[in-house]
């Protein structure tokens, strides 16, 4: 394999850090997102993408520290399994919020204008399951039964 530095200038004048990321991008691009692919679950081309970027953003952030005479194929296989592992470590501390986080009783009922330019259910006197007083709401179940098979 041909040294990093060989091929990003001519032999009689080292390379800088500079050269030596744009070499390493070209060489080991789709190594990196290949790497990254199969680490995936799934295969969601655009995340790949994504972590490949994040991969060779920190191969930047670390490129005055690159090794001139070593091929760092390794480094940024390393690396992007770690971007894998850090996208899966961020996902599963993640969580999903509903958007409707109203009681359940309030579900499928007409909406009014409210306060603040909102809107909220019409008020009509049903609280579902949060009556306080539990024994008049089963008496009036009750009644309310015993009148419609009276009638």
């Amino acid at each position: 394999m041909a040294d990093l530095a060989m091929s990003a200038a001519p032999s009689s004048t080292p390379a800088t850090p500079d050269e030596l990321f744009v070499a390493a991008y070209t060489q080991y691009r789709k190594m990196v997102r290949f790497t990254i692919i199969n680490r995936l679950v799934t295969s969601d081309y655009d995340l790949a993408d994504d972590l490949t970027q994040n991969t060779f953003l920190r191969l930047y952030r670390y490129r005055t520290k690159l090794p001139t005479t070593r091929n760092v194929g390794g480094l940024l296989r390393v690396m992007a399994r770690q971007s894998v592992c850090h996208y899966f470590r961020l996902m599963r501390n993640t969580r999903e919020v509903p958007a409707d986080t109203g009681h359940w009783a309030y579900s499928n009922r007409p909406l009014v204008p409210a306060t603040g330019g909102t809107l909220a259910p019409v008020r009509d006197g049903y609280e579902g399951g949060s009556d306080p007083d539990m024994d008049e709401a089963l008496r009036r179940i009750r009644t309310g039964r015993q009148m419609a098979v009276t009638a």
